[in-house]
């Protein structure tokens, strides 16, 4: 443990065991009771210490810098890659400029470039390496900007980052960005900033009936069918007026789309049809676990051991292994109870249902029993010599149904 130590204050020692390298100063290496939590707040401490003193980041190679190399011995992720750097530099001025993710994506993948793991870009992958902070030196440690107590400003990391002056983008840059980011998980690290931020994070993100269920029915290079999942997008500037739309979400695909109040229309009325004919009623199954009350039965068994504990009436080496079991147990019983409960909560979705209890619902409550009884609906595009602002075609949606529904009875 005195060579994993020295290892986790070094900052980046390697340990080789076996042919197989291990980052002691990353991963967990428990060895005895009670060991996994020392290990873990070593890691922590080792890790809030990296990112306070400006230590580069761990894990594997990011796009734009270069890896770990043993001749010379350097650490992946502190020296920028003078091939992949330009490109990188590109998205983020192509985004601060206003360019769409899916945009970035697109051409990106038109240039043949490819990401650190040799694969075609996405718009999620786009959008996670410029709202990193690591481009510009800085680092989100526990949810928060990582700055310096004595002026608050961000403690610029000691790897090969963009500079403002030489670059023409940075912070000011990544602070422009993130307030149009709405994703939760993109924004985190901004709690600190200024009072937009928060605001713009409490702004609800917008539930669409039939998002992800449709699928874009538009032929690829390769003459198949793309399939890819459309999902809503709100409506605006000079588009406003349109209304809302679904959109095929691929960047490497031209894109089917329609507007969301036509197609809700008609594929509700399609589902309330299905569910009309296909599901009958009954009253919700309210079958108990056949575990019930075990879980209390052993926490109670429990807190009578730890209280002999207490009272010294037993050694704890005499009870740890007990202790562990029961533990174990209790775990695996919640477990069992949580899974009988989804799987009811599930069995009991259709039952019951009817035309009237469907208006009262709201579009969270719609879109599980819609994904029940519906596995997919093809968007096709609009045909060559049709205009994009043609009437809507239902003729264009070819729904799948799933065959089995909790009545028992098939659906064609």
């Amino acid at each position: 443990m005195a060579f994993q130590d020295a290892l986790a204050m070094a900052g980046g020692g390697v340990f080789v065991d076996g042919g197989v390298a291990v980052d002691l100063t990353e991963a967990d290496a428990p060895s005895g009771p009670g060991e996994v939590d020392r290990v873990r707040a070593r890691t922590a401490r080792s890790r809030a210490d990296r990112a306070e003193e400006g230590g580069a980041y761990a894990g594997p190679r990011r796009f734009g810098w270069s890896g770990a190399s043993t001749d010379p011995r350097r650490m992946g992720n502190t020296h920028r890659n003078d091939e992949e750097w330009p490109h990188l530099l590109g998205m983020i001025k192509a985004r601060a400029a206003g360019g769409s993710w899916r945009g970035i994506a697109a051409d990106l993948n038109r240039k043949g470039v490819r990401t650190a793991r040799e694969g075609r870009w996405s718009e999620q992958g786009v959008k996670g390496l410029v709202s990193h902070p690591a481009w510009w030196g800085g680092r989100i440690l526990d949810g928060v900007l990582v700055r310096d107590p004595a002026t608050g400003e961000p403690v610029i990391g000691r790897w090969d980052h963009a500079d403002e002056t030489r670059d023409g983008v940075g912070y000011g840059t990544w602070i422009g960005i993130m307030n149009e980011v709405r994703a939760g998980r993109a924004r985190r690290g901004l709690a600190l900033e200024d009072a937009a931020a928060p605001a713009a994070i409490a702004v609800a993100p917008r539930v669409y009936l039939f998002s992800g269920v449709l699928r874009c029915g538009r032929l690829n290079d390769l003459g198949q069918i793309c399939r890819s999942r459309l999902c809503g997008n709100r409506a605006t500037g000079r588009n406003a007026k349109y209304g809302d739309h679904y959109r095929c979400a691929d960047p490497n695909c031209r894109g089917v789309g329609r507007r969301t109040a036509p197609v809700d229309e008609f594929l509700e009325g399609l589902v309330i049809g299905h569910l009309e004919e296909h599901v009958t009623g009954g009253a919700p199954d309210t079958a108990a676990w056949r575990g019930e009350g075990k879980p209390a039965e052993l926490c109670a068994a429990r807190r009578g051991i730890e209280s002999s504990l207490v009272s010294g009436e037993v050694a704890r080496g005499d009870v740890r292994d007990l202790l562990v079991r029961l533990g174990r147990h209790i775990e695996s019983l919640e477990s069992e109870r949580r899974e009988h409960a989804e799987e009811q909560a599930e069995e009991n979705l259709l039952r019951g249902w009817s035309r009237e209890k469907w208006t009262h619902m709201t579009v969270r409550e719609k879109r599980p029993v819609i994904t029940r009884v519906l596995a997919s609906v093809l968007v096709l595009p609009v045909p060559g010599g049709v205009s994009d602002k043609a009437p809507f075609d239902p003729a264009l949606l070819i729904p799948e149904w799933r065959r089995e529904t909790t009545s028992g009875r098939r659906a064609p």
